[in-house]
Order: structure tokens, then C-alpha cells, then sequence
């Protein structure tokens, strides 16, 4: 990208993604026996990249470039990288992916990426081969189940940087009005003999030093003979030095599992809550049943906390917000706090081009919300909202990092993203110098002093 997707500080630019879904693609020619790299563009310029391909003799090729846009933010960079690319090479052909953005409107992604030889609508693992000789503009939308094979992070340029991914499922289907993935239903977890060697062969991969392993799940939801097979089976391989991370729902992830789940190496949890305001609990269709929903929330913190996993809490403002949902929200946490490591919070944003984020607008119209600008959808995929008349846009931004300092500190924001996201072997010494050469007002934690160890 560009810029980093929410606020631009030197602490945002130091964080690393790994594209694990472009990585699947990678292993999986790899695995047929073409040769292949993936590059990140990170926040390097689209020239450095383009020359980066040049001088490892990687681009022109015969093969086509493949280039993955898995977010809108990243889209003007894509646009800058394959005019670059024409340019310099009119011959050469790219193919772009990325489901969230070439998707919803292949018609509208070709106005914004014009030098996209081929798009690709859906997943690619059952074409991925076909795409190094096919000459069709647009390639209908795919599915594919979880690949059953491991990712080879050895592809990835400087992968010792990057924690690796495990994909343990696809889909969600919970329905949620602001998710991407509310009507793609829920894969069955792969089973737990197959998450242990996958957890022992990326291991080898890094050399068998430590790593922090994220679970891909848009909902990992096991139950409790999962987590116990899961257990046992990391046991048998020794792989309870392996700790790593995941993503669930409140009332998805069984407290009666976390145990287990720890002993097998859980020691992260991103954890969307979304709110605490029963009103806006059922605006955005996480439950019919808000009491009960906040309960699962409630048990399902304390089971992490007497485990020894930290837990992330993501909250977003929702159309129509107003001073006393915020208020129950803000009490909520406050009444939790002693089980929550940190929280990210944000405003919510409509992504996609107009044929898309009209559905959510209209919506959102009804909860008093309104766009900043009419014209983002079609300009570029990210619409940002007033959120009520109690909150504009500047105002929820405000108040999202508000809530976000009243429960982080500088402490727990190092614990959270150095776990996952910064450099491996970025150390507290060079976060402390990144902090303090980051304008303060960005920045999502409370400055304060180190805890005491």
C-alpha cells in the first residue's frame, strides 16, 4: 500500500501481512513444479518492486506477472504498479485476483486497472495453472475448498521476516451486515492430525526457530473434541513451544474448548465483539438475542484469561451510534477489563463500488448514517461515513482512539503486535524508538511507563 490503511505512523509502516491467500497460489504451482516467487509490496514504492522483479531476472517473463489485490486501500498502489509495468514491458501480462476487489464489479475494476490483461473474480486454486497460458480477459468466479497442503513460506521474499499463516477453514456465513463474507458458508476445520504436521513442517521451513503461526479462519469455531484431539496431536509432535494466534466470534469459540486450545500453543485471540449495545447488536445482525450474546462474550473472556490467552477486542462504531450506545459499550469493557490485553477500534466503512456499497448505504441511511463523500464508492471502494448526528466522521475517528487508549497501553500494544505483525526479531528497544518518533496523537495506545516484569 501506499500508506498504511488506518492511521500513518512509523509503528503502522513497520508492520508485515503475509498475502497467505496469494501464498496458496505460489505453493500450490510450486507444488506442480514452476518456478515461483511472491514479493510483497508492502509500503516499498511500485518502482522498487518492478525493479526488485528485474534484477532477480523474475519479470518480463513468458509467464504472466500475477499480482493479488487483497484490499481497496491497496488499489491506487496496483493501478501505479501496472502502468509502470505496460510501460516499461507493453508485451508482458498481468493477470490480477484479489475476490474482495475484483469481485464485486469486474466491469468497474477494469476502468480503475486498465492494464489488467486478465482479472480473476473468485478463489484461484482451480485455475491457477490455467492462467500461465489462457488468453480469456475475465475469469468467472471459483470456489475452492481449504487446500490440504502446506504453505511454503520458502517462496515468499524474506519470509524470515514474516509470521507464517496456517489455513485451518474457509467461509463464515454468520450474516453480518458489514462483513465481506456474510453469505459464504462455513468450512469444516481441517482436521487436527493435518494442523499439527502443517504447525511441525512450517517450523522446519523457519530452520525450527520460534515462530508465532496465525490460524486463518474467518470463524474458527472447534468444538471441544476438536480441541482436545488438537492438543494431543501437538503433543505427539512437540509442538507445544509453538504458539500462535487466531480469529473467532464471542459465541462461536466454546469456553470449554480454551483449555485445550492453549495447551496446544492458543495464546492470542482476535475477538469480535463489535459492540456491547444491545440496539446495535441486532442493527448489525450479530444475534437476535443480545443478552445472550453478551453473556457468551463475558464467559468466553474469563475462560481465556484463566487460561493465559491474551485477547484482542475489536469493536467497531456502527451506523447510528449515538452517546449511550457508546455509553453501554464503554461500561461493557470497563466491567471486562481485567480479561482484555488491548482493543482496536474503528468507525465503519462501505467497501466496494457503488454496485456494492449501495446496499449497505441504503442500510445505514435507515440507521441515520451518511457518506462523507458520495463519490468514494466509484472513485475508490472505500466509502467513510457520519455515523449519527451525535458522531461525524472526525468525531468517530476521535472516539476510536480514545476507547483504544482507555485499554491499551504501550505494553500491551508491543505484546499484541509484535506477536503477530512486526518484523521477527523486531525488539521493545526499537518499538520504544519508533514510538517516540510517532506523533503521539496517532497512535492507538496510552503512553505510559513499562509494567514491571
Amino acid at each position: 500500500m501506499l500508506a498504511p490503511k488506518k492511521r500513518d505512523h512509523l509503528l503502522a509502516r513497520r508492520q508485515l501481512y503475509l498475502n497467505y491467500g496469494a501464498l496458496s497460489l505460489a505453493t500450490k504451482l510450486n507444488l506442480a513444479g514452476h518456478d515461483t516467487v511472491l514479493v510483497h509490496g508492502e509500503h516499498r514504492s511500485p518502482t522498487e518492486i518492478l525493479e526488485t522483479l528485474r534484477a532477480a531476472d523474475k519479470f518480463p517473463s513468458k509467464y504472466p506477472l500475477m499480482l493479488s489485490i487483497p484490499s481497496y486501500y491497496a488499489l491506487p498502489w496496483a493501478r501505479e504498479f501496472c502502468k509502470l509495468a505496460k510501460s516499461a514491458y507493453p508485451d508482458s501480462k498481468i493477470v490480477v485476483g484479489g475476490r474482495w476487489v475484483v469481485g464485486p464489479d469486474p466491469e468497474w475494476f477494469q476502468t480503475m486497472v486498465p492494464e489488467a490483461d486478465q482479472v480473476v473474480l473468485g478463489l484461484g486454486e482451480p485455475i491457477i495453472e490455467s492462467l500461465l497460458t489462457s488468453d480469456a480477459s475475465v475469469h468467472q468466479r471459483s470456489i475452492a475448498p481449504t487446500p490440504s497442503y502446506t504453505l511454503d513460506h520458502l517462496l515468499v521474499e524474506g519470509h524470515a521476516a514474516y509470521q507464517p499463516s496456517i489455513e485451518a477453514s474457509r467461509g463464515c456465513g454468520m450474516g453480518c451486515q458489514f462483513c465481506e463474507e456474510r453469505d459464504i458458508p462455513l468450512e469444516r476445520l481441517r482436521p487436527p492430525e493435518a494442523i499439527a504436521r502443517s504447525m511441525a513442517l512450517v517450523q522446519e521451513q523457519y530452520g525450527g526457530s520460534e515462530i508465532h503461526p496465525y490460524m486463518q479462519a474467518s470463524l474458527f469455531a472447534p468444538n471441544r473434541s476438536w480441541a482436545d484431539r488438537l492438543a494431543e496431536e501437538t503433543a505427539k509432535q512437540g509442538r507445544l513451544g509453538i504458539n500462535w494466534r487466531t480469529e473467532t466470534r464471542v459465541d462461536t469459540l466454546r469456553p470449554g474448548a480454551v483449555a485445550s486450545l492453549a495447551s496446544a500453543g492458543l495464546k492470542v485471540v482476535d475477538l469480535g465483539l463489535e459492540t456491547a449495545s444491545p440496539t446495535q447488536i441486532l442493527a448489525m445482525n450479530k444475534s437476535k438475542r443480545p443478552d445472550q450474546y453478551l453473556k457468551s462474550a463475558s464467559e468466553l473472556l474469563s475462560s481465556c484469561r484463566d487460561n493465559g490467552v491474551m485477547v484482542k477486542v475489536n469493536v467497531l462504531l456502527y451506523a447510528g451510534e449515538t452517546e449511550q450506545t457508546l455509553a453501554e459499550t464503554r461500561a461493557w469493557l470497563d466491567n471486562h477489563a481485567e480479561s482484555i490485553r488491548g482493543v482496536s477500534v474503528g468507525p465503519v466503512i462501505a467497501y466496494g463500488p457503488p454496485r456494492t456499497a449501495g446496499i449497505l448505504l441504503d442500510e445505514w441511511a435507515e440507521h441515520g448514517a451518511r457518506p462523507v463523500d458520495p463519490r468514494s464508492a466509484f472513485e475508490s471502494g472505500i466509502t467513510t461515513m457520519h455515523l449519527s448526528r451525535d458522531f461525524d466522521a472526525a468525531s468517530a475517528e476521535r472516539i476510536s482512539l480514545e476507547l483504544s487508549r482507555r485499554y491499551m497501553d504501550a505494553d500491551a500494544y508491543f505484546d499484541l503486535k509484535g506477536f503477530s505483525y512486526y518484523p521477527r526479531g523486531y525488539t521493545r528497544a526499537q518499538f520504544d524508538q519508533d514510538t517516540h518518533s510517532s506523533d503521539p496523537v496517532t497512535l492507538p495506545f496510552e503512553i505510559a511507563p513499562r509494567t514491571a516484569a
